[in-house]
């Protein structure tokens, strides 16, 4: 380990890494699956998708942005670069263990990551990546926070809930809401405009 670097300034930096990690990947779930009717009701699918198309440039933009930002983020406690953070200094045996029994999803996200986000593989499109399910991401976030707070607990007897990281989940859903009632606002104003103001038919203007 570099001497310079202490177990707990990697420790906190990890501490940063995981939440950011966890908030995109939060983030880019609320905005990819909402639109799923297997995940929620179909009527709210519908209205997910409907408010989704409303800015569609954004949301396309925005989801793929949380999409590489915890994936990269994600894959950032597993480097062996000797000039990296990275958990394997904190203990190897440890995080070899960790590695062996999260190794199917480790694998997707790294493919991903170099297929698409690192560089540019010709062979690969949008399309052709095999994320890993939420189920399994879920899971794995879960063990990697409860791995994570292992070793912090032995290193200054401390955890971290990382709960937080969740509640970006509402600032999106407050974002859709309020997107709606704009939207529902501006067809009312619509209707309005050109059903009553302008037309000739109106009461005033025939009684």
């Amino acid at each position: 380990m570099n001497q310079n670097i202490s177990p707990k300034e990697i420790t906190d930096y990890f501490r940063s890494n995981i939440f950011e990690a966890f908030s995109a990947y939060n983030a880019w779930k609320m905005i990819c699956f909402s639109r799923s009717k297997n995940i929620v009701s179909s009527n709210m699918a519908e209205r997910y998708v409907e408010i989704q198309k409303y800015h569609v440039n954004f949301f396309v933009a925005t989801e793929r942005a949380f999409l590489v930002n915890f994936i990269m983020m994600s894959l950032h406690p597993f480097d062996k670069r000797d000039d990296s953070f990275s958990l394997y200094k904190i203990s190897k045996e440890k995080m070899e263990g960790f590695v062996k029994e999260n190794n199917v999803v480790l694998n997707k996200l790294k493919i991903v990551r170099n297929k698409l986000f690192a560089h540019r593989d010709n062979k690969a499109s949008n399309n052709s990546y095999d994320i890993p399910s939420i189920d399994n991401l879920d899971c794995f976030f879960k063990k990697l926070i409860d791995f994570y707070n292992q070793l912090t607990s032995e290193i200054d007897s401390s955890t971290t809930e990382f709960t937080n990281a969740t509640e970006v989940k509402q600032d999106i859903e407050i974002l859709f809401q309020n997107l709606y009632r704009g939207e529902s606002m501006r067809k009312l104003e619509i209707d309005i405009k050109y059903q009553w103001e302008e037309d000739n038919q109106k009461a005033s203007n025939t009684i």
